[in-house]
């Protein structure tokens, strides 16, 4: 198992990126800011690029001091496909990505 940590950006940041086939266990996005902020989540194939067809959680409140989690169901990458997100804030979300080689 692997972790990935990265703070979320306004704009499309990349926190993982699977090298082989690697599966999701768990993702936690932490709001550290007294403000509620906004995250949207993509997983994009590889050599593609974040937009609406990817999109798996869109505009969605994270309460200040709290945790968005997704850990339902996993999620299989297969060779340069990636977990990307934003926030509406910069410095704001704090990402912890959980992944296994498959």
């Amino acid at each position: 198992m692997a972790i990935s940590q990265a703070t979320v950006g306004t704009s499309a940041t990349t926190l993982f990126t699977s090298v082989g086939n690697n599966a999701t266990t768990a993702m936690f996005f932490m709001n550290d800011n007294a403000s509620t902020r906004q995250l949207t989540v993509f997983i994009v194939k590889s050599g593609g690029t974040a937009g609406a067809a990817n999109t798996i959680t869109k505009a969605i409140d994270v309460t200040a001091g709290n945790t968005y989690v997704i850990n339902t169901e996993k999620l299989v990458l297969a060779n340069g496909d990636s977990v990307q997100a934003l926030a509406s804030h910069a410095s704001s979300i704090y990402a912890t990505i959980s992944t296994v080689s498959i």
